[in-house]
Order: structure tokens, then C-alpha cells, then sequence
């Protein structure tokens, strides 16, 4: 008599064998995971900022790209997108009645998987595509593999974009 299957002992080593693959696999997929959050957030930040200029240049006025709230202020803090819109009036924020002055909201930023920060308030490019005020940064850490993006706009306009090395989070 012929019969056809697995047996109970075949069963269980092919069960053991995919277990312990499943665990090797596990921590290679978070990092890529990771990793692909973080590259994608470096590569849309950096042309954002390109467009920022590239707007001013175009438009010949001031375009403010910042990390804005939900109420789109631009905020050190607590953001939630990416904000960049024309800055005809000088005012130096969006006014609710210009509300077609709005080149691009981007929602949401990796707030979750990233840590994001930024030392300037706005990023102001102006018409000849220099930055107003002062050089700025745009950092971006993966806590989950210590590894990070710095997004840097020089005195130029010039937006540069680096792989750094995160500190490692103290919990």
C-alpha cells in the first residue's frame, strides 16, 4: 500500500529549519526597512529644497521651504510636513489668504521611524537662488540602524546631502 504525505518527523524538522531561518531574517529586514525609510526621506527632502530654489529663480520672489504644524507654521518642533510657498508679501509665513502661493505640503515625514531635525526655523531662497540668513541643516537619524542623512543649504543655495553616523539613542 502506497501513501502519500509528510510524516509527523518531516513535519516538524522542515518547521524547525523555516523557525530558524525566519529568526536569521527578521533583523536584515528591519534594517532594510530602515534604510529605505531614511533614503527616501533624504531624496525627497533634498529635491524639495532643490524645487525651493529653483522656484525662486523661476518665479523671481522669496520661497520659504520649512517643516510646518498642521496650523502650517513653520516649527522647529512638533511638525508634521514639509511646507514650501512662495513668499511674495516679505511676511515671512503663509498667509491664509494666499493660499495658492503653495508650491508643495507634503504629508506626513517619517516622524515615526525617523528622528528628524533641523537647526533653522525656514530655509528663504531668494530670486538669484542664494539663501537669506544663515546656512542650515536638515537631519535625519534611524534610531532603529544609527545611521543618518545631514541635508545641508549653503550660503549659495547649493543642497548638499551626506550619510552621517547617529548617536545612539540613551532610553
Amino acid at each position: 500500500m502506497r501513501t502519500y504525505g509528510f510524516t509527523f518527523l518531516e513535519l516538524l524538522v522542515t518547521l524547525a529549519v523555516a523557525s530558524v531561518l525566519l529568526m536569521v531574517g527578521i533583523p536584515g529586514l528591519q534594517y532594510l526597512l530602515a534604510d529605505s525609510a531614511l533614503q527616501t526621506e533624504g531624496f525627497t527632502l533634498h529635491h524639495a529644497l532643490h524645487r525651493a530654489r529653483s522656484q525662486a529663480i523661476d518665479q523671481q520672489t522669496d520661497v520659504i521651504a520649512c517643516l510646518a504644524d498642521k496650523q502650517e507654521q513653520c516649527v522647529k518642533q512638533n511638525f508634521t510636513h514639509l511646507l514650501l510657498f512662495n513668499d511674495g508679501d516679505q511676511d515671512r509665513k503663509l498667509s491664509a489668504h494666499h493660499a495658492d502661493d503653495i508650491i508643495l505640503l507634503r504629508h506626513p515625514l517619517s516622524g515615526t521611524v525617523l528622528n528628524i531635525t533641523t537647526n533653522q526655523l525656514r530655509f528663504i531662497f531668494q530670486p538669484d537662488g542664494t539663501l537669506a540668513g544663515t546656512p542650515g541643516t536638515i537631519r535625519l537619524c534611524s534610531p532603529q540602524i544609527n545611521e543618518g542623512t545631514d541635508i545641508t543649504i549653503a550660503m549659495s543655495g547649493r543642497v548638499r546631502r551626506q550619510a552621517i553616523r547617529c548617536p545612539e539613542s540613551q532610553d
